[in-house]
């Protein structure tokens, strides 16, 4: 809870007007604060302020995501149900707050081994289709099921269509991802975050937009130690090639150009 202002020590305060001399604040200014409702007009456009300043660009209705999923669902031929869709409108959370905070969705196809390989390669076909083929780019040896697993374990994987939220921006600053992963650490909803934003994947900078790392994900690769699960998948961007790319990345991974992206707590999602 916000401390009122009655309450901040004079070593706050006073930076607080040295800040606002800086800007070229005078009496006329305080004055101006001080008379009638002034004050309250001066707070208001301070709220507005922090609230675009948290405000996630990309932010998408609740109707726009359910008429992407729809568009998904025809042109890739998934199969999903009207009443799926109808119980998806009536269950969607609020948007979260935040500017790297998103709302989507958990979209698994078949169970165990098979569901999560059916799901990555369903899910990477969604990406080409928004992409194009000269626009999407993956390692191949990453549809092998031999060679991706869920960190969970296989056997958490099940059929399920759902809303999920996320944070985007978490843990750039890490010694490796292996010391930060869990299992609020996106796999395959990464995936569909990538289709269903596309603006957003195109706009990675690796800077205010990170690359994303699908720690929720364990990769067996030749490079990483062929009898070890040492890798990760990554979803990336190269705006020289204009492509978005699928691929692995070891776990030792420090680098903050790139997130671990996990998923919030939310009481509406029962998480």
């Amino acid at each position: 809870m916000a401390t009122p202002i009655d309450q901040i020590g004079f070593h706050e305060l006073a930076p607080t007007l040295r800040a606002l001399e800086q800007a070229g604040g005078t009496t006329e200014h305080s004055d101006w604060i001080r008379s009638g409702q002034n004050a309250r007009l001066f707070i208001k456009f301070i709220d507005e302020q922090l609230d675009r300043s948290d405000k996630n660009p990309y932010e998408m209705t609740v109707e726009q995501q359910i008429g992407a999923l729809i568009l998904a669902n025809y042109e890739e031929k998934w199969g999903i149900p009207e009443e799926d869709f109808a119980r998806l409108v009536a269950t969607a959370p609020a948007w979260p707050k935040g500017e790297h905070a998103y709302r989507s969705f958990r979209i698994r196809f078949g169970e165990w081994g098979e569901g999560v390989a059916l799901t990555f390669e369903r899910q990477l076909a969604r990406i080409t289709s928004v992409f194009g083929e000269s626009g999407f780019w993956y390692r191949r040896f990453l549809t092998d099921r031999k060679r991706l697993r869920l960190l969970k374990g296989n056997q958490t994987h099940k059929p399920v269509i759902e809303w999920i939220v996320a944070d985007l921006d978490t843990h750039r600053k890490r010694d490796s991802v292996t010391a930060v992963r869990g299992p609020k650490s996106l796999a395959d909803e990464l995936l569909v975050i990538a289709w269903l934003f596309p603006d957003m994947i195109r706009a990675i900078d690796y800077d205010k937009l990170p690359g994303l790392l699908a720690a929720g994900y364990e990769v067996k690769d030749a490079d990483y130690g062929e009898d070890a699960w040492q890798g990760v998948v990554i979803v990336a961007f190269s705006r020289d090639e204009s492509h978005v790319s699928v691929c692995p990345c070891g776990c030792g991974s420090d680098g903050s150009d790139f997130s671990v992206p996990v998923l919030r707590e939310s009481p509406a999602l029962g998480t």
